[in-house]
This record gives structure tokens, C-alpha cells and sequence, in this order.
């Protein structure tokens, strides 16, 4: 029998090797508010690095197309291996890491992935099996992050201006999911879907829409339109609709420029025939702002989005009527996203349509009229000026 005082340490034991960590090198590192509470604001701290521990794991987003590079956290809990050993990690669509040589202890190991990520907006499941060479035993066996794979990187350049800029988890998933289905590449295409979820605009403000969201202006210190995503049917007012979309655009680094426009008619140019057309962040005061005085009485003119009578009274914009449906609505202009892309630009309206110059959007109102106030916010139509439809 050996003399336990003089026996060989285990192999297996001078062996142990445990995966401290992985940071994810080439992830954007934009991410806030993986600690949830934030709602819909751009607000919360960066999401944590490294990205997994064996505490916690947090998302990260990559852009298609691209490798992914990791830097591993390692120590051997047998002091260092006897021999030299080849790290590992196997995971899914033919993604896999090797070190190919070997491992030294102490500083961290980066590793790149032997497949680039398939070109497709996703949220990939990094779930990666590890195995050490040498009879090693690498432990936790076993890792996963969730990543949001993104056309390219997230624009962020506006975020302390416009309140849809800014790059979070809920805003980063909620994108992914209504991208993700349409898999497709082409952003005249991406565009056109996520407008399609808003058929049809809204100036009435619903119940239904928490009051912190300003619903349907969502002009708001909440995130902005985004909250809209939570209540679709309840959609919201043209700009309000082109502001998601153009959020939703830059958290997924989809190529393209991008405008917001303004458009209307003015009874004074053109008769009224006359598209008239601005952008809102260089003019946020744009629109249809004409009023005169007549027989005593204030007219101010309108866009109107149905049929009205000369002469006629008509209830609050947008106000539900006994036979179900809504009295017509007063606008001041339609904001539509002028988005171009590979030598298209073409002209998303907000909840109206689509169009290939900025003339024929004034179609999508019934008229231009003036009126006056009539009582609990009702409108007397004075006079048709023109009609469009």
C-alpha cells in the first residue's frame, strides 16, 4: 500500500479550470436599463460588464454580419494546469470559439467566433457548451446571454434631444420583436411594416392610454412615442406615429436618411392647392396657422379629414357620434418621415399612406375650410375653400 504522505496529487484536481466571466468585445455597448424600472425612458445605468458571471448574465447587441468577440475570465482552482490546454465553446447556427494553443491563467483569454452572425435582425439565444483539451474540466459547463443582433450600430447622436433616441433593453427588445418576423433587409420595406401597424391617425385622446403619456400627442418626458407600442389600437397622432418609427429605425442601426415633415394647404397660397411643406425640427411651429376676421367673428382655417357642410356645427374632432361613427377631425398639417435609401426616398404619412413625392399627400385630407368656434370645443364650418377628395 502507498504512503499517503508521499501520493501524487490527482490528475483531475490539478486540472479544474472555472470560467470566471465573458465579456462580449464586440457588442455595441449601449444597452441601459437591464435592471428594469425605467419604463420607456432613455434612462438607467450602461447594462454590466462583463456581460456574464456566474451571479448573472445581461443581453448585448451585436451587428449582423459580423464576428463575435469575447474575452474570457479564467483560474484554475488546482493551481495552473500541467500541461497545456485548448479552450473550447460550442454554440448554435455553427458558432464556435477555440483558443487553438494554450490558455495562460491569469490574464484573460479573447476568442473569436468562428462564424460571423447570420445577416438578420434577431434576438439569438447564445447558449455556448464548454470543454477544456488536455483532461482538463472546465466548469460552469455551460453559458448563455441573450443577443439582439441589429442591421448596424444604434444611432444615439439625437438622445439628448429627441426623446425616442437612446438605446435600452425594453426598447432595444420591443424593436427586435416587430422587426424580426418581417425578415427582410430592405429598410423601404422595414419602414413600410412598422407603419402599417397605424392605419389611420387619431386627435382624440383615450382613456385607455395612461395620462403620463399625453396620449395621442405623446409628447411626453416618458420615452416619447414610444409607449405607443403598448397601444397600438389606440395608434396616435401622424407625428406621434412618424416619431416611433424613426426611434424604432435608429435603436436597430437601419441605414437611411430620415426627415420629418410637415405638410399642408393655406387658403392664401394657391387657393389653397398649393402643398406647402417644412421640416418640424427645423420649424417646430410649421403648419396651417391662418386666421381672419369676419363679420365680427374669428375664422381660422383647417385641414379636415371628412366630409363637412357649409354652415354646418360638427362636435369635437374625432368625437364618437350616436351611429358610431367619429365627427371629422380639424389638422393644422399630416407629418409624414421622408426616409431615403439606395437611391428611393419615398414619403411615409402618419397613419395615412404611403407616397412618392410630398404633392399628392395633401390628398389625404377631404379639405381645406375655415370655421369658428362653437361651443365644448365644437366648430361651425364657414366655408369650404377647397377640396382635395
Amino acid at each position: 500500500m502507498a504512503d499517503p504522505t508521499t501520493e501524487s496529487p490527482q490528475p483531475d484536481a490539478a486540472r479544474s479550470i472555472a470560467l470566471d466571466s465573458i465579456e462580449f468585445v464586440s457588442d455595441h455597448g449601449l444597452l441601459k436599463g437591464c435592471a428594469g424600472g425605467t419604463g420607456w425612458r432613455n434612462a438607467g445605468e450602461p447594462c454590466p460588464q462583463p456581460e456574464w458571471t456566474p451571479e448573472r448574465s445581461v443581453p448585448v447587441s451585436i451587428s449582423m454580419g459580423r464576428s463575435v468577440v469575447i474575452r474570457l475570465g479564467l483560474s484554475s482552482s488546482g493551481g495552473a494546469p500541467a500541461a497545456p490546454v485548448a479552450i473550447r465553446g460550442v454554440g448554435p447556427a455553427g458558432i464556435t470559439f477555440e483558443s487553438g494553443g494554450t490558455t495562460a491563467f491569469g490574464a484573460p483569454v479573447e476568442l473569436t467566433s468562428s462564424r460571423k452572425i447570420e445577416r438578420r435582425i434577431q434576438k439569438l439565444n447564445l447558449n455556448l457548451s464548454w470543454s477544456a483539451g488536455g483532461g482538463a474540466t472546465l466548469s460552469p459547463g455551460r453559458t448563455s446571454n441573450a443577443v439582439y443582433v441589429t442591421m448596424g450600430r444604434p444611432l444615439t447622436d439625437r438622445q439628448d434631444v429627441w426623446q425616442e433616441d437612446g438605446v435600452t433593453l425594453k426598447r432595444m427588445d420591443r424593436a427586435v420583436s416587430w422587426v424580426a418576423p418581417l425578415n427582410t433587409l430592405d429598410p423601404h420595406e422595414i419602414v413600410a411594416s412598422i407603419m402599417a401597424r397605424f392605419p389611420t391617425y387619431t386627435l382624440l385622446p383615450s382613456p385607455r392610454v395612461p395620462r403620463e403619456y399625453h396620449h395621442p400627442t405623446y409628447l411626453n418626458d416618458q420615452g416619447g412615442a414610444w409607449a405607443m407600442t403598448d397601444h397600438v389600437e389606440e395608434t396616435g397622432e401622424c407625428q406621434a406615429i412618424v416619431r416611433l418609427l424613426r426611434g424604432m429605425l435608429r435603436q436597430l442601426g437601419i441605414p437611411g436618411r430620415t426627415r420629418i415633415l410637415v405638410v399642408w394647404g393655406d387658403p392664401n397660397v394657391g387657393g389653397g392647392r398649393k402643398t406647402l411643406s417644412a421640416d418640424l425640427e427645423e420649424r417646430p411651429w410649421a403648419g396651417l396657422d391662418t386666421t381672419q376676421i369676419v363679420g365680427g367673428r374669428v375664422w381660422r382655417a383647417a385641414l379636415i379629414d371628412g366630409p363637412v357642410e357649409e354652415g354646418r356645427t360638427y362636435p369635437a374632432s374625432h368625437t364618437r357620434l350616436a351611429d358610431g361613427t367619429l365627427s371629422p377631425g380639424l389638422n393644422r398639417y399630416e407629418a409624414c418621415l421622408e426616409f431615403a435609401h439606395g437611391g428611393v426616398t419615398r414619403y411615409y404619412a402618419g397613419g395615412a399612406g404611403v407616397f412618392d413625392s410630398v404633392e399628392p399627400i395633401l390628398g389625404v385630407f377631404w379639405g381645406l375650410i375655415w370655421f369658428s368656434s362653437a361651443p365644448n370645443e365644437g366648430f361651425r364650418v364657414e366655408k369650404i375653400v377647397a377640396r382635395y377628395r
